[in-house]
């Protein structure tokens, strides 16, 4: 399987990127990391607000306490690598290196939204993370706001071809994260990431067989609800995240997981697996 890899440049994009080049089954042609991160950028270039700093702060503290080791770690491969701006995904010069990569399928993870002819030359050739429930939760910040809101069930994450929308691609599978009772929004978060990742994988390898899969999900209705943008996350929406894990939002939802989930549908195949 010929694949060619659109990523960010953080911590987790780069150790994502590690676990794909360890597949065996994954002939990894070029990744590209895109510059960038419209959040931190957002946040630190309007506003000095500690608590938006810190928040970002740990998140990046505890993510390269999760994934720096792997990355130092993890076997070198000979895979091709640029750093491009953001944005640059959606253009003609772009879409020509694509071209003369011939790749049989292009995955994606933690990019600008992606516009023009590359989706649809590529249709059903592109794999997108989302990491959010869609449609419940679409846009930015889609596994923080659930805890914002106190709906823990909206936590997850979407795998699904790439299409013209915003996180509107058809779904072919959906998981929902390990939460124990003294998780914090940080580590539940990045312990999380490990196994989308490792999921990711299985469905790359497997991406031959997800042709099969069309009809059986395409008469999955999901409803939307919720969609929101980086210029959300504010103070007042921090403050009400932190309130809620100390007022047993977790012990909460653990409590009656099964029931809240269900009134939450995810669209599940064991097809990639």
């Amino acid at each position: 399987m010929k694949v060619i890899l659109l990523t960010g440049n953080s911590t987790r994009h780069i150790a994502f990127a590690n676990r794909v080049k360890m597949s065996k089954k994954i002939n990894l042609l070029k990744v590209f990391y895109e510059l960038g991160n419209p959040l931190e950028d957002n946040v630190k270039n309007q506003t000095e607000n500690k608590l938006l700093l810190n928040h970002l702060s740990q998140r990046k503290q505890t993510e390269d306490d999760f994934f720096n080791w792997f990355i130092e770690f993890s076997i070198k491969t000979k895979s091709e690598e640029s750093y491009i701006e953001r944005g640059f995904i959606s253009s003609q010069k772009f879409l020509n290196q694509v071209l003369n990569l011939n790749p049989e399928l292009i995955i994606v993870y933690g990019t600008s939204i992606i516009k023009g002819e590359i989706i649809k030359i590529f249709r059903n050739k592109i794999l997108n993370l989302h990491l959010g429930l869609s449609p419940y939760y679409r846009g930015a910040g889609t596994n923080y706001f659930p805890f914002v809101n106190n709906e823990p069930e909206f936590c997850g994450a979407t795998f699904m071809y790439l299409d013209e929308g915003v996180d509107t691609g058809q779904i072919i599978h959906q998981i929902r994260p390990l939460i124990y009772p003294t998780d914090s929004f940080h580590q539940l978060s990045n312990r999380f990431l490990k196994e989308c990742f490792n999921t990711y994988v299985k469905l790359i390898e497997n991406f031959r067989t997800l042709n099969d899969l069309k009809d059986e999900v395409n008469h999955k209705n999901l409803n939307p609800n919720k969609i929101y943008k980086a210029k959300d996350f504010t103070e007042k929406s921090l403050k009400k995240l932190h309130q809620n894990f100390k007022s047993n939002m977790i012990e909460n939802y653990l409590i009656n997981k099964k029931q809240r989930d269900e009134k939450v549908p995810i669209i599940q195949s064991n097809n990639i697996y």
